[in-house]
């Protein structure tokens, strides 16, 4: 898949990288020059993927890897491991 770069945004350690692929958009989002994710946004238009990119250097969201979507990552008296 070719990758052909639209839009770059930096500040401070913070770095974005807006994408056109043949699927639609995709923004790279860079802190400290290590690549944390690749968001791929193929059903939304250039300039939400461009308000993506800059939410991110300017530090509106990070990036979670821990945990599931809600936030938990922890097991409490309501998790159930399933039958041993």
């Amino acid at each position: 898949m070719n990758r052909i770069n639209y839009h770059e945004y930096n500040k401070d350690n913070r770095n974005a990288k807006v994408w056109r692929t043949s699927e639609g958009f995709e923004v790279d989002l860079i802190e400290n020059n290590k690549l944390i994710e690749c968001r791929q946004m193929f059903d939304h238009s250039e300039s939400y993927a461009e308000n993506c990119a800059e939410n991110w250097v300017e530090g509106m969201f990070d990036v979670i890897k821990e945990g599931s979507f809600y936030g938990y990552n922890q097991k409490t008296d309501n998790y159930f491991e399933g039958d041993a």
